[in-house]
């Protein structure tokens, strides 16, 4: 398994995908002013990841970072390099 990187904070250029069930993402919405945030939910990135640059770098968000990890995993595996599990601290005001 490819070793993944967790990062609290997103560097510059990096997108923001949440992994989280829509339930989930209204609830708690994720805002992150400075960057771009996309929501994915975990069950339908597999049929959307060939909408993504496999050259971006993206950050992958939920709560606990279990379905995020996978995710992340599921991506290397397709050939995307710039993959991190974000894992805030909070989320900024």
């Amino acid at each position: 398994m490819t070793s993944i990187d967790t990062v609290e904070w997103p560097a510059p250029g990096d997108i923001i995908i949440d992994v989280r069930h829509p339930d989930e993402v209204e609830k708690r919405p994720l805002h992150w002013p400075t960057h771009r945030v996309i929501v994915v939910p975990f069950f339908k990135l597999t049929e959307q990841i060939d909408t993504l640059n496999k050259h971006q770098s993206y950050l992958l968000y939920c709560e606990r970072g279990i379905m995020s990890r996978l995710q992340a995993d599921a991506m290397c595996k397709k050939g995307f390099c710039n993959i991190a599990i974000f894992a805030p601290p909070s989320n900024p005001a």
